[in-house]
Order: C-alpha cells, then sequence, then structure tokens
C-alpha cells in the first residue's frame, strides 16, 4: 500500500491528510485553524508565515506515526495569489489575496495600464509591484507563495520554485512560453532575479530534510493552486462536472479544452488558469463567499446587541437562519448582491438589497435573499451553454456541506443535481493524489 501526504496551507487553517492512492481515498485527515492573521493597515491583509508553519508542525504530530513513516511522497497546495519574501534569515509578513493595498493607494489601474494584464488587489504581481513602489523590495532575495515557501522548509532547498498554477495567480504569467511575462515585470519594477522559475505542475522539487515524523529523503512535489487542487481532490468526470467551492471566498470552475477556450472570450469575472495535462481551468472567484453567509450571523448579532439583548452563539444562529430561509418560497425574497469585499475584475462593486418592499423584508426571505445572490455571483459569470454537456455539480466547502438553503440554490440555479462526495480537506487530497501520479510517473 502506498501512502502520500497531502498539506492545504489555507488562509485560515492548515489540513493535512493521508492518502492512499490504491484505495482511491483519504485515510486520517486533520486540520487546525493557524491563527497567523498580523494586525495591519486598513486595506493590508498579512500574515504570518511562522505560525503557519507551526500549524503544519502540529498537524503532523497529530497523524499515526506508524504511517506518516510511510509516507512515499508529499503533495503541497495552499492559498493562491499571496506571496511571501525572505532574504537569509529573515522573513516578511505572507502578503494574502485579501490584501487591497493597491487600490487603496490609487495605483491598481496605473499597474494595469503599465502591464497591460488585467491585474487585480492581491494578485503576488500587484502585491510586489506595490513593495517596488514603496521601496521595499530592496532587502528581499526570494519571492514566492505561503505554499512553495513551505516547499523550500520540508526541503531545505534554499531557493523557491513555483509551478503554472501559482504563477498565473500572481496575473504575470505568459502561458505561451511557460514562463513570466518579464516584459510586465519590468514595467512594474520587480526584478526579474526576485521571481521564482516555473516548473511543470506535480515536479519532484526535493525531498524531505529534517521534518518531525517524516523520514529524510521522501520526495516532495511543487505545490498545485487550491483551486485546482480541489477539483482533483474530488473529480470523478472531468469533463462532465462543475466544481462549486464555498469557503471563505467562492469559487465556480469547469475544465476546458485549449481549443474551445480559443473559441470563447471570458466575461471579466471569469479567468482561465492551468490545469494538468495541456487543459485550463475556467474559473469565477468572487471574494466574498461563505464569508456573505457569515456576515449575516453577525449582523444579526450586532442587531441584537445594539438593542441591549444577548447575541447567539455562531452556529447555533447561522443553522437558524439556515432554516428560516428554508421555510420561504424565495419568489418575494429582496435580490441580494453579496459583493461585500468588492470583486478582482472591480474592486469598486459593493453588495447591495434591492427589491425591497414593505412586506418582504423578513428575516426568513433576507437569508433566502442572500443564499440565492451566493450561487447566482457564481453562476452569473458562465453563459448556459457552458453547462449543456455537465451532469452535475459537485459541491466542497463547508458552506455548501452544512447550509440546507445554498444547496436548494445551486440545483434549482444551475438546473443539475448537487453531489457532495465523501472526500473531506478536498484541497489537500488533490495535492496528494497530483504527488502519488508524479512518483509513479518518475518510477
Amino acid at each position: 500500500m502506498m501512502l502520500t501526504l497531502g498539506i492545504d496551507l489555507g488562509t485560515t487553517k492548515v489540513a493535512a491528510v493521508l492518502y492512499d492512492p490504491d484505495a482511491s481515498g483519504a485515510g486520517r485527515a486533520v486540520s487546525t485553524e493557524h491563527h497567523a492573521a498580523l494586525p495591519a493597515a486598513p486595506g493590508h491583509a498579512e500574515q504570518d508565515g511562522e505560525k503557519m508553519y507551526a500549524a503544519v508542525l502540529r498537524l503532523l504530530a497529530e497523524l499515526p506515526p506508524r504511517e506518516l513513516g510511510r509516507v512515499e511522497a508529499v503533495g503541497l497546495t495552499g492559498q493562491m495569489h499571496s506571496v511571501i519574501l525572505w532574504s537569509g534569515g529573515e522573513l516578511s509578513p505572507a502578503v494574502t489575496w485579501q490584501d487591497k493595498r493597491a487600490s487603496a493607494a490609487g495605483h491598481l489601474d496605473e499597474f494595469r495600464t503599465l502591464s497591460g494584464r488585467p491585474l487585480a488587489d492581491g494578485f503576488g504581481a500587484v502585491t510586489l509591484a506595490e513593495l517596488a513602489r514603496q521601496g521595499e523590495l530592496e532587502r528581499w532575495r526570494y519571492a514566492a507563495s505561503p505554499a512553495d515557501w513551505l516547499a523550500t522548509r520540508l526541503t531545505g532547498n534554499p531557493a523557491p520554485v513555483t509551478d503554472p498554477t501559482f504563477a498565473a495567480s500572481w496575473g504575470i504569467f505568459d502561458p505561451a512560453s511557460g514562463g513570466w511575462d518579464l516584459k510586465a515585470a519590468a514595467a512594474l519594477g520587480i526584478p526579474p532575479g526576485l521571481l521564482p522559475p516555473v516548473v511543470a505542475s506535480g515536479s519532484i522539487v526535493g525531498t524531505t530534510r529534517n521534518v518531525p515524523g517524516i523520514p529524510d529523503g521522501i520526495p516532495v512535489a511543487a505545490p498545485f493552486g487550491d483551486n485546482q487542487a480541489s477539483v482533483v481532490g474530488t473529480a470523478v468526470e472531468l469533463d462532465r462536472e462543475l466544481f462549486l467551492t464555498l469557503g471563505t471566498g467562492a469559487q465556480l470552475s469547469f475544465v476546458i479544452s485549449p481549443e474551445s477556450a480559443a473559441g470563447w472570450t471570458p466575461p471579466p469575472a471569469v479567468e482561465l488558469r492551468p490545469f494538468l495535462d495541456g487543459k485550463l481551468l475556467a474559473v469565477t472567484a468572487p471574494l466574498c463567499g461563505g464569508r456573505a453567509w457569515a456576515w449575516l450571523g453577525g449582523a444579526v448579532n450586532n442587531f441584537l446587541t445594539s438593542l441591549g439583548l444577548e447575541s447567539l452563539p455562531e452556529k447555533l444562529l447561522l443553522d437558524r437562519l439556515d432554516a428560516l430561509a428554508l421555510e420561504v418560497d424565495g419568489e418575494s425574497a429582496p435580490v441580494v448582491a453579496p459583493h461585500f469585499l468588492g470583486e478582482r475584475h472591480n474592486p469598486a462593486e459593493f453588495g447591495s438589497i434591492t427589491g425591497i418592499t414593505l412586506e418582504n423584508f423578513t428575516l426568513p426571505n433576507l437569508a433566502r435573499g442572500l443564499a440565492a445572490g451566493i450561487v447566482r455571483n457564481l453562476g452569473d459569470s458562465f453563459p448556459p451553454e457552458f453547462y449543456r454537456n455537465r451532469e452535475r455539480v459537485v459541491g466542497s466547502g463547508n458552506c455548501v456541506r452544512f447550509c440546507g438553503s445554498i444547496r436548494r440554490e445551486i440545483e434549482r440555479q444551475f438546473d443539475l443535481p448537487l453531489e457532495i462526495r465523501s472526500v473531506r480537506e478536498e484541497a489537500a487530497v488533490g495535492a496528494a493524489r497530483l504527488a502519488a501520479r508524479s512518483v509513479r510517473k518518475a518510477g
């Protein structure tokens, strides 16, 4: 029996799974919040990389030592778009995909013009360009995604590499050459030597060295973007499924051939991201997904405390809101557009509630309208004809698993059955699957 380890370095938590490719399933899965968020200026979103790494080590200590000692490959994934820098023993904060410092400084449109690319807040290239503008790049030698930095920690490699999925998430990847758009980088003031070399997805980038619980010399695969890894972790029929994830953010994805992509002009909210075996992943990724549902719970508790009443436990409140949403038909519910964090393609687009009457502004209707809006914010980005050859929606993320009103809206709006696979920690499983495939190919 072959075992591979998958690690997902996420925005709020770290997850690890032991995966048996011959049994096509995950064994032990563990996760923990890393609590790595740092106090930051308004519009800034930063995390402590060492806290994330400490969380990884805590998870490894929770896995069965005997099984962990038999691992034959390690696969990594994690939050996309984000960037972390280091030089010698000094490590910068990780600037995450939620960062908006460029638009707050009024530089985002300029960066788009200079680079000739549809950049967005939180993209690695935007973060680096803003740091360059502030004169804060000079002291750093290396830049990478947090997951790519984790690979250097596990292998002892001094310098990082990255794969096309992470490189593309930074906004200046050139798919034609398979490398960086150095002209765009130069226009943004990003030194080319700071950009990590791009290797093929799944490449073995080194072997483990001094990692507690894991023998030295175990192959480590290049980290793979968490969006793509979640698809790999849940897919049964890539060409017949839509993949919908609702976590902190949201993603709706489907696999597309380069030939199909060549005849389609994606709308501004859609990205064509690198995938495996020459294929692409068409993705829309609103910034506020499951977090929009949590927002409603927070708003209700704020109303209660403003009235001098006790707030309710978050899970109890969110479950009750879900039940209320399921009690109404939604025909008269207000229309909720949950752009509460802006959108990558339009940072100035914020949320709204419309269609309010004297009768329909009730909590059940508002909850139903929000559930519909969260799903609509995903589905409206793609023309309906793209769903015609798809047979099901594969759902993942806690908001899908635990929110019945969201599940109802997915099936209603896409007119397809929803399947929630038994796989847990989908992105970590996808990374483990890719690592297993890479080791078998190499062998």
